[in-house]
């Protein structure tokens, strides 16, 4: 056999496994297809009591009772349907969308699946379990936050916080540690979850906040900010004043910003000296503006004239925020010209117009 008798053998050979992928392909579309008018037809007498169940308008309870007496082989078609319910609906829907993934023992399944040996199964069994929002299974997944799998660990979390347990609080703050050579939990999936369970876990993040753990002491003070937990004040000053750890100061300044009083002021003025570093002084400026407090007036002024070009900035800023009495003092600082400070104060006057924030306060008087 010649050169190109062996081309054309190969070239035919070629052709002939493109032809019948081709025609592979066609007949997999030509079932799938099928498969779906199939699915679509079994599940068309079933759809509208599903829409009525997520709609909440099954006052009755017909539409809950027809769908939980199905049989197994149409559940299983009409199970996604009902999953991708669950994350769109609260309330009476969703318990009654729980309910029935309850009859059709979806839960006590879920909860038989936390402990495979498959992450993958232990990740889709949390994710269940916080869909329908169990409270009976928060305690089994707590285990989980110390998973050997890094996906199972933040599944487990975030399905904490969706139920919205605050007794798992303590278990979510303890997954942050190192544990053999396994970083923990990420902070922001930790704080997402604490922050889901609400107000009530505010007893736990006080413990927290006198953790020996940084992490932990820093997540702490990140969420009794962004949960406005006001009891957290007394400790976020302390933590401020006196802890060792850079990151947990800055954090504890941003927290008293959104949860602290008028005191507070003077707290953050004294933080925003030119003794610290500074990351906290620029921390404690915009944390000046954030508490809206007239206290803290005269340290904003001051550092107009700083010799940090960006803390002069948000310190200007802030005295935007805080409203006409602070732009009043930006007004007197850019009519003198002269300087740092007339400048930091005449670019935040020339932003805020821009920002329509002047439209409010007036000129300032």
């Amino acid at each position: 056999m010649n050169v190109g008798q062996t081309f054309l053998t190969v070239g035919a050979a070629i052709g002939l496994a493109c032809a019948s992928s081709v025609a592979v392909i066609a007949i997999a579309k030509v079932r799938r297809g099928r498969d779906v008018a199939r699915s679509t037809a079994v599940l068309a007498p079933y759809r509208r009591a599903l829409v009525v169940i997520a709609s909440g308008e099954d006052q009755d309870g017909q539409a809950i009772a027809a769908l939980s007496a199905v049989p197994a082989p149409i559940w299983a078609r009409l199970r996604p349907s009902v999953v991708a319910f669950l994350p769109k609906v609260r309330g009476i829907p969703g318990v009654n969308l729980g309910e029935l993934m309850r009859s059709h023992g979806e839960i006590d399944e879920a909860r038989r699946m936390l402990t495979s040996r498959s992450a993958v199964r232990r990740a889709c069994a949390a994710y269940l379990l916080g869909l329908v929002r169990d409270p009976d299974s928060a305690a089994l997944m707590l285990p989980l936050l110390n998973d050997p799998a890094a996906d199972v660990r933040m599944v487990a979390a975030r399905a904490l916080g969706t139920i919205g347990d605050p007794s798992a609080a303590m278990g979510v703050m303890g997954a942050l540690r190192t544990q053999h050579g396994q970083i923990g939990l990420p902070a922001w999936v930790a704080a997402e979850a604490l922050l889901a369970m609400g107000v009530e876990v505010g007893l736990a993040l006080q413990l927290g906040l006198a953790s020996e753990d940084p992490a932990v002491r820093n997540l702490c003070a990140v969420v009794a900010g962004h949960g406005t937990h006001f009891s957290a004040a007394p400790q976020l000053r302390i933590l401020l004043a006196t802890d060792c750890d850079g990151d947990v100061r800055v954090s504890a300044a941003v927290a008293l910003g959104r949860v602290g009083g008028a005191d507070d002021a003077a707290t953050l003025a004294r933080h925003a000296d030119a003794s610290e570093t500074t990351v906290l002084r620029r921390t404690c400026a915009v944390a000046l503006g954030d508490l809206g407090r007239l206290e803290g007036l005269e340290t904003l002024a001051g550092l107009l004239g700083d010799g940090d070009r960006r803390l002069a900035e948000l310190a200007a800023d802030s005295l935007v925020r805080i409203g006409s009495a602070g732009i009043a003092r930006l007004e007197a600082a850019a009519a003198t010209g002269q300087g740092a400070g007339a400048r930091a104060a005449g670019g935040a006057l020339e932003l805020a117009g821009l920002r329509g924030q002047l439209v409010v306060s007036g000129t300032g008087s």
